[in-house]
């Protein structure tokens, strides 16, 4: 298996299907004519928002390692341009879709979309992703140590990130009056996954294999209750119902905290006995897991909005989940191929 952790290989590749399953459904909300269709299929999507915190927390696992050496080569050399080269490129490429198949823009327009897609952030809504692996690898040096710790020149990386994310930027988005997308984790939560993923990695936290089952099924179940609720009380109590649903839509929401927990922690306490089918297919859906997040959505963006399929009018829940496996399938194809291609198979 290549030295792969078993259960991190085995949480990655199950939380790579749940962000596809996470964003088809939510694509095919659009099409949601009745209050139930919508219900189901948000309660889904919300059912699957432990997978990016899942995510995270296995980098906290890897990253976090004491065993592991982190030298600036590595972290300027590989982790960050890797990040930044892939901003780049696919905000390029979903540039060029948009305006390809169905803006119809010139490529004068669709090279300043581009620029505003990567500096502005008003590319495709998963490139956010992107965004946190640049801040959270700007600090993953300080993230690995303790303060009291750091070297002199350690402090001076620190205050030079300080100084331009909090002065600096913000300067800019004075003057400019635009708003950037760029950011370093402070007043974010997703420190939190990633020292949580450290924690229960290294046995600090050690939490049953059944409590951790039990503990991510009824935060799935209360993510589902009050999925409904939030819909079917939109017009009875619209005040109510909004504040549900901006605790669903954020990732700091404790019950998706809870859930991110139990899954994790129910996989990091299960059996290191090989399964060899299932364990091969999971370490092949691992090691493409960055290109299907990156790719999965042009191919969504395809069926949804370019051949505007409506999956209820195909079978509804079926339909969607065939949408799945297809979108699932065609991004791990597509990935394998680009990893072929050689400086490609660095950045995927």
């Amino acid at each position: 298996m290549n030295n792969r952790i078993l259960y991190l290989s085995r949480l990655k590749a199950v939380s790579c299907i749940a962000v596809v399953v996470l964003h088809a459904f939510y694509a095919a909300n659009a099409f949601a004519a009745t209050t139930g269709a919508q219900s189901a299929m948000l309660s889904v999507r919300n059912a699957m928002m432990w997978a990016v915190p899942c995510f995270v927390m296995a980098s906290g696992a890897l990253l976090l390692d004491r065993n592991r050496i982190l030298s600036n080569k590595k972290l300027f050399g590989k982790y960050i341009p890797r990040m930044a080269i892939a901003l780049v490129v696919f905000s390029l490429l979903f540039s060029v879709f948009d305006g390809v198949l169905l803006k119809h823009s010139s490529v004068g327009s669709i090279m300043t979309d581009s620029l505003s897609d990567i500096f502005l952030g008003t590319g495709w809504a998963h490139m956010w992703y992107i965004y946190l692996m640049l801040a959270i690898y700007l600090l993953l040096p300080f993230y690995k140590m303790i303060s009291a710790n750091a070297k002199p020149n350690d402090l001076k990386y620190l205050l030079l990130v300080y100084c331009v994310f909090l002065s600096v930027l913000p300067f800019i988005e004075t003057i400019s009056g635009k708003k950037l997308p760029f950011y370093i984790c402070v007043f974010s939560i997703y420190p939190l996954y990633l020292f949580l993923g450290h924690v229960l990695h290294t046995g600090v936290i050690k939490l049953p294999k059944n409590a951790c089952g039990l503990m991510f099924l009824i935060c799935i179940g209360i993510t589902a209750m009050l999925t409904v609720y939030s819909c079917t009380s939109a017009e009875t109590a619209p005040e109510t119902s909004g504040k549900v649903k901006a605790l669903l839509e954020g990732y700091s929401f404790p019950v998706y905290i809870a859930a991110s927990v139990g899954a994790y922690g129910f996989f990091r306490r299960t059996r290191n006995k090989p399964f060899p089918v299932l364990d091969t297919i999971a370490a092949e859906l691992d090691n493409c897991s960055f290109g299907i997040y990156l790719i999965h959505m042009a191919v969504l963006k395809y069926i949804f909005a370019v051949m505007k399929f409506n999956p209820f009018e195909h079978g509804g829940t079926i339909a969607v989940i065939g949408i799945c496996l297809i979108t699932l399938v065609i991004s791990y194809v597509i990935t394998r191929l680009l990893k072929l291609v050689p400086y490609v198979n660095k950045i995927i």
